[in-house]
């Protein structure tokens, strides 16, 4: 026969497993939005084949694919960044961010790109989406 707290225990044992499982099914049944999305465009397509052709994945994670905590992620850009910005970004790296790697000191030198180049490498980036939940969907700033 049980003691009285170890019927207590038990029954918040129970407790938990069914919560947790219930929990399980429920999410298995309406996963919700998905973190990161992507939203393709011809010219977006083409700023990926620029990207690859670069190898920023050497430094940067988008879909994926890449490294980690060398440079940022760049899933989410999209939705963080206008397309506006990434082009004007792209045309001068450090007139936006000051000591950007992309002046040629550590990542290529963004400005030597062809502006098609640069302009299909905006592209890319506006493409790569982010949901409320994603550590890449913007914070409100104070």
């Amino acid at each position: 026969m049980l003691k009285l707290g170890e019927k207590v225990m038990f029954g918040l044992s129970a407790l938990i497993v069914v919560a947790a499982v219930g929990k399980g099914v429920m999410t298995a049944r309406n996963p919700g939005a998905p973190r990161e999305y992507y939203e393709w465009t011809q010219e977006g397509l083409k700023g990926h084949e620029v990207y690859r052709r670069l190898g920023c994945n050497n430094c940067h994670r988008t879909l994926g694919v890449g490294e980690i905590g060398v440079a940022p992620s760049l899933d989410g850009s999209g939705t963080r960044r206008t397309l506006e910005w990434l082009q004007r970004y792209f045309d001068d790296p450090a007139a936006l961010v000051p000591g950007s790697a992309h002046d040629g000191r550590l990542g290529p030198d963004l400005r030597r790109l062809e502006p098609e180049e640069r302009r299909l490498l905006a592209q890319f980036l506006f493409g790569l989406k982010s949901n409320p939940g994603s550590p890449n969907y913007p914070r409100p700033h104070p």
